[in-house]
C-alpha cells in the first residue's frame, strides 16, 4: 500500500474510533437525550457531537502538519543534485496532508456552524427563508454565532494559504493563524462559564493549544515517519522523533495541568466527580495520562529502532495506535462538550457598574499592602512564563555541559524578569489597572521597560546561540528562525532609533487613541496588548544594551535611552501637571469608585507611575553606558566577553 493510501486508511480509523468513542460517551452521559422543550430532533442531538468531533480532529491535523513543516522537518532535498529548488518530500507530504486537513476543517466548521444554531433554537435543519434569516442573525449578533462565525473566516484563510504558500516562513504564519481559532473556541467553552470567566477562558486557551500541538503533532509524526524511512537517513529519521518528542513534553505539560484547572473551575465540590460530567472527565484524565506515558516510550524506544526499515515501520504502527487513542479522547472531549457540568453555565449577573464593565467586582481600597496581597490568576500568562523558565534552564544546562561559561547574575536577572511578570500580570497592577489609571501605567510600564530590561540582560539570544546547534539538515528550528532575516533586514531590526521611536510611538498610541478603551473593554485586546509591549520592550532593550557594539552604533545607543527616557520624562510631566487630557474618562467614572483619589488627581498620580518605572530604569542604563569602558577589567567580564556572541550579531 502507498504511503498517501497508508495516510487515508489511518485517518479514517481514527475518525472511525472518535465517533464510536463520542457515540458511546453521548450516550452514557445523556447529552443527546431528548429535550422536553424546544428538542432539535434526533439528527441535530447526535449529529452535532459527531460534527465537533470531526472539528477537532482536523483542526489537529491542520495545526501538527502546519508545524512539522515549518519547524521540524527539512524543507529542501538535500541528496539531489536539485536541491536548491526540489522540495523534500516530507515536506512535501506534511504539506499536501494540511491542505487536504483545511478543506476538511472548514467543511466541519461550517457543519457545525448550523447544527449549533439548530440545536439553541430547537429547530431541526431546514433550507426555509425563516431558518436562513434567523442563522444570519445568529452569526451576527450572538456570541456563539459570532465565534464559530469567526472559526469560519479563519479555515477559510488557512486552507486557502495552505495550498499557496510553499515557503516555511507562509506556512509558519498560517500555523499561527490557525492557533488563533483557539480564541473564539475557548471563549464559548464550558469553563468560560466559570464564576472567574476570564481564568477560565486562559486555561481553556491553554488546553487546547496543547491539544492541538500534541495530538496533531502524533497526526503528522504518523504521516512523516514512513516518508522518512524510505526517503532519508537513519539521522535526520532520528532528529526529526527528537524535535517533536520535546514540543510534545511540553505540550503534554500544558493539556495536563490546564485540564486539571478547567475541571476544578466546572466539577466545583470533590462530589462533582460522581456526576456523569466528573465520570468522564476521569476517564479523559485517565487517558491523558496514558497517553503520555506511551507516548513518551514510543518516542524513546523509537529512537533505538530507526536502525533498519522495519524498525522504522514497525514505530510507525505504534504511533498510529496513539493517534487511534487520542481519536477516542477527542471523541470523549466533545461528549464533555454536550453534557451540563455540575457547576451551572449561567453567570450570576451583573449587580454593581464595575461588574457591568469588568466583569469583576470592584477591588477594595487600594493600600501599600494591597499592592502584594491582591492576585487574580492568569492562565495564560502563567503557562507563558513557566515555560519560558524552563526552556531557558535547559539552555543554561546545556550551555554549562558543552563547556561554556554562563554568568549567574544573566539568570538571576532572567529569573528576576520573570518573577516580576509573574505579578504584573496575575496581581495586583492588572486587577487595579482596570480601575485606576495610576495602576494601567504601572502595568504597562512595567511590562515594556523594566520587565524587558532584566530579560534583555539575560541575554536569552545568546543563551539560545549557545545551547542550540545549527541544524544541517534543511529545517529551521528556534535558531534558523532567528538568524533568517537578510542582512539588510537585520541592519534595520539591530539599529536602535527604530526601535526606540516603535515604543515612544506604541505608547503614544495606545493612551490618546481608541486602543486604551479597547483593551479596557475585551480581554483578549488586553492580552494581546500586555504581549505586544513586552515583544517591542524587549527589542527596544535588546538593541539599547548591547556593549560590544562600534563606538558608532553606541552614540546611537545612548542617544536612544537618553530620546525614550526625555519623551517618557515629558509625558511624567504633563501628567503630573494636568497638561494632558484624562484618559477614558468615561470608563474611570462609570465604575462607581467609591474610594481613592479622584479621576484627575489619580491621572496626576500616573505621572508618579512613569517617572518611577519608566524613566528611572532608563536612567539607570543610560549612567551605565556613560560609565561604560570600552575594555573590562575583570577576568569574569573578559572571559564572558570571550564566551558569549553578540545579542546584536
Amino acid at each position: 500500500m502507498s504511503g498517501r493510501w497508508q495516510s487515508i486508511v489511518w485517518l479514517l480509523a481514527t475518525l472511525a474510533v472518535a465517533v464510536a468513542a463520542v457515540i458511546a460517551s453521548a450516550a452514557f452521559s445523556g447529552a443527546a437525550a431528548e429535550r422536553e422543550a424546544l428538542d432539535p430532533g434526533a439528527f441535530v442531538r447526535w449529529a452535532l457531537p459527531i460534527a465537533l468531533t470531526v472539528h477537532h480532529l482536523v483542526l489537529g491535523v491542520v495545526v501538527g502538519c502546519l508545524i512539522f513543516a515549518a519547524t521540524l522537518v527539512p524543507h529542501k532535498d538535500t541528496d539531489t543534485a536539485e536541491k536548491h529548488s526540489t522540495p523534500h518530500p516530507v515536506f512535501t507530504r506534511v504539506r499536501s496532508v494540511a491542505v487536504t486537513a483545511s478543506f476538511v476543517w472548514l467543511g466541519s466548521v461550517v457543519v457545525v456552524t448550523v447544527l449549533t444554531y439548530a440545536n439553541l433554537v430547537g429547530q431541526p435543519v431546514s433550507g426555509s427563508s425563516a431558518f436562513l434569516s434567523q442563522l444570519t442573525y445568529f452569526l451576527t449578533d450572538l456570541i456563539v454565532g459570532q465565534a464559530w462565525g469567526a472559526i469560519t473566516v479563519i479555515a477559510f484563510l488557512v486552507c486557502n494559504l495552505a495550498f499557496f504558500f510553499r515557503s516555511t516562513t507562509g506556512l509558519a504564519c498560517t500555523a499561527l493563524l490557525a492557533l488563533t481559532a483557539i480564541v473564539p473556541i475557548s471563549l464559548i467553552g464550558h469553563a468560560a462559564g466559570s464564576d472567574d470567566h476570564y481564568a477560565g477562558v486562559g486555561a481553556l486557551a491553554v488546553h487546547w493549544l496543547g491539544v492541538l500541538v500534541w495530538v496533531g503533532g502524533v497526526a503528522a509524526l504518523a504521516v512523516t515517519i514512513p516518508v522518512l524511512a524510505s526517503t532519508s537517513t537513519t539521522l535526520v529519521t532520528k532528529s526529526v522523533i527528537a524535535r517533536f518528542s520535546a514540543l510534545a513534553g511540553v505540550a503534554f505539560f500544558l493539556v495536563l495541568s490546564s485540564g486539571v484547572i478547567n475541571a476544578a473551575l466546572r466539577l466545583g465540590e470533590w462530589d462533582g466527580l460522581l456526576s456523569r460530567y466528573g465520570q468522564l472527565i476521569l476517564i479523559k484524565f485517565s487517558a491523558t495520562l496514558l497517553l503520555g506515558a506511551i507516548g513518551f516510550a514510543h518516542r524513546q524506544w523509537a529512537m533505538t529502532q530507526v536502525r533498519s526499515r522495519s524498525g522504522t515501520l514497525l514505530a510507525w504502527r505504534l504511533v498510529i495506535a496513539e493517534v487511534l487513542i487520542m481519536g477516542a479522547v477527542i471523541g470523549v472531549t466533545a461528549a464533555l462538550g454536550r453534557t451540563a457540568p455540575p457547576v451551572p453555565l449561567e453567570l450570576e449577573p451583573a449587580i454593581t457598574p464595575a461588574e457591568v464593565l469588568t466583569d469583576y467586582p470592584m477591588p477594595p481600597a487600594l493600600t501599600w499592602y494591597r499592592w502584594l496581597s491582591e492576585w487574580r490568576w492568569d492562565w495564560l500568562w502563567l503557562a507563558f512564563i513557566l515555560t519560558a523558565a524552563a526552556v531557558y534552564l535547559l539552555g543554561v544546562r546545556k550551555a554549562r555541559m558543552t563547556g561554556d561559561k554562563w554568568p549567574r547574575k544573566r539568570t538571576v536577572s532572567w529569573f528576576t524578569g520573570i518573577v516580576l511578570l509573574v505579578y504584573v500580570t496575575c496581581g495586583a497592577p492588572t486587577i487595579y489597572g482596570m480601575v485606576l489609571i495610576s495602576a494601567h501605567t504601572v502595568m504597562l510600564l512595567a511590562i515594556a521597560v523594566l520587565i524587558p530590561l532584566l530579560l534583555a540582560i539575560g541575554a536569552p539570544l545568546d543563551l539560545l546561540r549557545l545551547s542550540v546547534p545549527r541544524r544541517t539538515d534543511g529545517s529551521r528550528g528556534p535558531r534558523e528562525w532567528i538568524e533568517a532575516s537578510n542582512p539588510t533586514v537585520s541592519t534595520v531590526v539591530r539599529d536602535p532609533l527604530l526601535s526606540g521611536t516603535v515604543l515612544i510611538l506604541s505608547f503614544a498610541l495606545f493612551y490618546y487613541t481608541p486602543l486604551l478603551r479597547l483593551a479596557l473593554d475585551f480581554w483578549i485586546a488586553h492580552q494581546v496588548t500586555n504581549l505586544y509591549f513586552l515583544i517591542i520592550g524587549f527589542w527596544f532593550m535588546t538593541t539599547v544594551i548591547c556593549t560590544q557594539s562600534k563606538s558608532r552604533t553606541r552614540r546611537r545607543q545612548i542617544l536612544t535611552i537618553a530620546g525614550v527616557g526625555g519623551i517618557l520624562l515629558l509625558w511624567a510631566n504633563m501628567l503630573a501637571f494636568g497638561v494632558s487630557p484624562v484618559l477614558e474618562v468615561d470608563w474611570f467614572s462609570s465604575l462607581d469608585r467609591t474610594w481613592g483619589p479622584s479621576i484627575a488627581v489619580d491621572q496626576q498620580n500616573a505621572g508618579t507611575s512613569v517617572l518611577l518605572i519608566g524613566v528611572a530604569p532608563l536612567a539607570g542604563v543610560l549612567a551605565t553606558f556613560l560609565s561604560y569602558k570600552s575594555r573590562p577589567t575583570s577576568s569574569d567580564a573578559t572571559d564572558t566577553n570571550r564566551s558569549l556572541p553578540d545579542v546584536s550579531r
